[in-house]
């Protein structure tokens, strides 16, 4: 198979990946010269927060505009010395009355087969996951249902499988902190993720951090960011659409939208 062929398809391999969570005109914004990634770890986040029933923001920073910066990753999100090859990050404001609808939500993973994310590859709307859900441990043999929000403390893992062109993999979930009005849940794959004869990402290389944060009585900011280490092959980086597809897949499933909304926010 020619090059460019196998590229396409470990592409929409990737875009096939759960993990990681818009309206029809999500704002997409690339390659940034001074854009910081500041998550609410940090405090006031970047980018900010989309407004109330408007689109999310997503930026983008590619891996030659963090080589051409010499960018690190804040301290507080706990990757690997903070050098990536590539991160994304979407902000939102979602409506919900308590975090624990919202960790409804997010925590039922067995449902995660029903969202729908735009494939760059088919040029058509298509399965996020064949199936996933919470597995009895790293080795991932049994599958346990899914979680209730009160479940979610700090400092406890969790560790669930996705199942997709990709193949079968293994992620950790970490409860990093919570309180009543927020909570920050971390993922990395801890097994490889394949295609075919390649490996996209060494354990470890693929790695996300989610906040949910009380804006009011009932709006939420959301945040999430991806972010892919040193551990990764060079076809992970080639193209930013995927990962976008995926973030917006996922908030448009956290703010009850239907998935396969058109336009996508990434259709190339």
């Amino acid at each position: 198979m020619k090059r460019p062929a196998v590229l396409l398809l470990a592409l929409h391999a990737l875009a096939a990946l759960s993990w990681i969570i818009a309206p029809a005109n999500a704002l997409a914004q690339s390659g940034f010269e001074g854009f910081e990634l500041r998550p609410p770890c940090e405090g006031t986040s970047a980018p900010a927060y989309g407004k109330p029933g408007g689109p999310p923001a997503i930026m983008v920073w590619p891996e030659s505009s963090l080589n051409k910066s010499a960018w690190a990753a804040a301290p507080c999100l706990h990757w690997g010395g903070g050098k990536m090859r590539l991160a994304v990050a979407l902000a939102a404001t979602l409506n919900a009355t308590s975090l624990d609808e919202l960790l409804v939500r997010f925590g039922a993973l067995s449902r995660y087969k029903s969202i729908r994310f735009w494939s760059v590859m088919y040029e058509t709307w298509d399965d996020f996951v064949d199936s996933s859900g919470f597995v009895d441990g790293p080795e991932g043999q049994q599958v346990l249902p899914d979680y209730a929000p009160a479940d979610y403390v700090t400092g406890r893992d969790f560790y669930y499988f996705e199942a997709s062109r990709a193949g079968r993999t293994i992620h950790r979930m970490t409860v990093r902190k919570r309180s009543p009005d927020r909570i920050e849940i971390a993922t990395e794959n801890i097994t490889p993720i394949r295609f075919a004869m390649a490996t996209l990402f060494e354990p470890g290389a693929l790695q996300s951090v989610t906040f949910f944060d009380r804006r009011s009585s009932s709006e939420w900011g959301y945040f999430q960011t991806i972010g892919v280490g040193l551990g990764s092959s060079f076809i992970t980086v080639q193209s930013t659409s995927p990962y976008i597809n995926r973030l917006t897949a996922l908030y448009r499933y956290l703010a009850g939208i239907p998935t396969d909304r058109d336009p996508p926010a990434a259709r190339h």
